[in-house]
């Protein structure tokens, strides 16, 4: 579906911190954790993986790879909001309980500048995030320039579905929830519904990807195709 989608201005990241899982939660009809811990399998980890998660939020996907892979790992959550660290480190806490011989790091810092020499990590991950970039293109290029070679990439983003009938009853959940979030004052509810109904649609996702550097290996479709996790690896010679 054609449309541009509004950015979500850092204040709003920052205001909703404390409840940016429970939205999320909410916006993917209870599912988001379950299709976390289902994609972030798709990055095939190895033993001793460096992973780096941009704009990682609440490092919910720091969450999945501790259920998912019982192996060591070392994982870096980056993100432009304090607000939102302070979640992870806090999430970091039971983490590192659960999987002591992982290494657990946090980095303050932009997706569009990466303070990360290149060729740095295995994989790299993205979720909910890219048209929330001020500049998509550069935050791409620059997840190409950190991973190896050969490096994957776990790009999960909120679509609207394929079959009309799931299409038209989201836009219908979707505008219920925008009316329930109005009343209670929630601005950042309804914002991130309009994103998903904005969505341009996931040949210009791929399209964006492709021309950074990437090559498209997998896609999966999760709720009905409200979530696509598409897997790619940093093409040959970069």
């Amino acid at each position: 579906m054609a449309g541009t989608r509004p950015a979500t201005p850092q204040a709003m990241f920052t205001r909703i911190a404390p409840r940016y899982d429970a939205v999320n939660s909410l916006l993917t009809l209870g599912g988001d954790k379950r299709l976390r811990r289902r994609a972030v399998r798709a990055l095939d980890l190895r033993p001793g993986a460096e992973v780096l998660d941009i704009a990682a939020g609440t490092a919910e996907i720091g969450a999945a790879l501790a259920a998912v892979y019982p192996l060591r790992l070392s994982y870096v959550a980056v993100d432009l909001n304090e607000q939102m660290l302070a979640v992870a480190e806090r999430k970091f806490a039971r983490l590192r309980r659960k999987r002591p011989s992982n290494d657990w790091q946090l980095a303050l810092g932009s997706a569009e500048s990466l303070d990360f020499p290149s060729s740095s990590f295995d994989a790299a991950v993205m979720c909910f995030a890219l048209d929330d970039m001020d500049d998509p293109a550069a935050a791409l290029a620059e997840t190409v320039r950190v991973l190896r070679a050969d490096g994957r990439f776990l790009l999960i983003e909120l679509a609207m579905p394929d079959s009309p009938l799931l299409r038209n009853l989201l836009k219908l959940r979707l505008r219920l929830i925008r009316g329930v979030a109005a009343i209670a004052g929630m601005d950042s509810v309804a914002h991130m519904t309009r994103e998903v109904e904005l969505d341009r649609g996931v040949e210009h996702t791929l399209a964006r990807c492709e021309n950074a550097g990437l090559e498209l290996e997998s896609t999966a479709r999760h709720l009905g195709g409200l979530v696509r996790a598409h897997v790619f690896r940093k093409r040959k010679g970069l």
